[in-house]
């Protein structure tokens, strides 16, 4: 009996294992995933902003992420409802700009890559579908588990070389981990970890889909670095048109959304 039940397992996670492996079922799940989270209708905005709570080791914030399909992006950093960091991308150079300083600084390009990355990746602006298109390469894997359930392992490599491998769950065809190596906060500790980030509560709202919990664990150590929970998304963001700029001051109550510190 244990025997017969251990081959009929065996010839399950085979039988899903090959449904997601071969470059020829790469555009299916593409076109799985894009239609999961809703490609079409994220394709049509101009621009999408983010109200957050982030959470980790010693601390608890608040922020405000926008990315624009023009190329920048720009978040903001609040504690108990006053603003303590700013950074951005302004499509050509990074800068930040901490409590107290008049002018935003450049970032060095180390700093920037990750402001590059989130514009170019998947997940605000795109979806693993626009990827090759958009002149970056996207592979298919051999399937690999996460927590016992078989997965279709993406690897994508942006333009500029930076890799992270995607498990796609191949029956509601959402992103549910990401990979790669990276230094977590490198304006702070330069520092290149094992990452892997969870994406969980998945919701849609008006026609896009979005992780509402994110986790970020070191893959080596165990250590959670931190989990970022969305407070409120939209894809018609009502930006000013400085709001982008360094030098703009957005207080707490022009952010948008249920906001927990007021």
């Amino acid at each position: 009996m244990g025997i017969t039940l251990i081959a009929v397992l065996v010839l399950w996670v085979s039988l899903v294992s090959t449904a997601i492996a071969g470059d020829e079922n790469l555009p299916r799940l593409l076109a799985c995933h894009d239609r999961a989270v809703g490609g079409a209708t994220l394709r049509a905005a101009d621009a999408v902003a983010y109200t957050l709570g982030i959470e980790e080791p010693g601390f608890s914030v608040d922020g405000y992420y926008r990315a624009t399909r023009a190329g920048a992006m720009r978040i903001d950093v609040y504690d108990r409802g006053r603003r303590v960091f700013s950074e951005g991308w302004d499509g050509k150079r990074g800068w930040q700009r901490r409590a107290g300083d008049e002018e935003p600084v450049p970032i060095s390009d180390a700093a920037a890559a990750p402001l590059i990355h989130g514009l170019e990746g998947p997940g605000h602006l795109w979806t693993l579908a626009d990827m090759i298109r958009n002149g970056h390469t996207l592979e298919l894997d051999s399937p690999e588990f996460l927590d016992g359930k078989p997965m279709a392992a993406l690897k994508l490599t942006l333009a500029d070389g930076f890799e992270t491998v995607y498990l796609l769950d191949p029956e509601s065809c959402l992103i549910l981990q990401s990979r790669n190596v990276r230094a977590f906060h490198p304006d702070i500790d330069p520092e290149e970890r094992r990452i892997a980030t969870h994406y969980m509560d998945h919701r849609k709202i008006n026609g896009v889909s979005r992780p509402f919990l994110t986790r970020n664990v070191d893959l080596d150590s165990g250590e959670i670095l931190g989990m970022t929970r969305i407070i409120f998304f939209t894809t018609a963001p009502n930006l000013h048109v400085d709001e982008m700029r360094g030098t703009a001051e957005i207080q707490w109550s022009m952010v948008p959304g249920p906001q927990r510190n007021d």
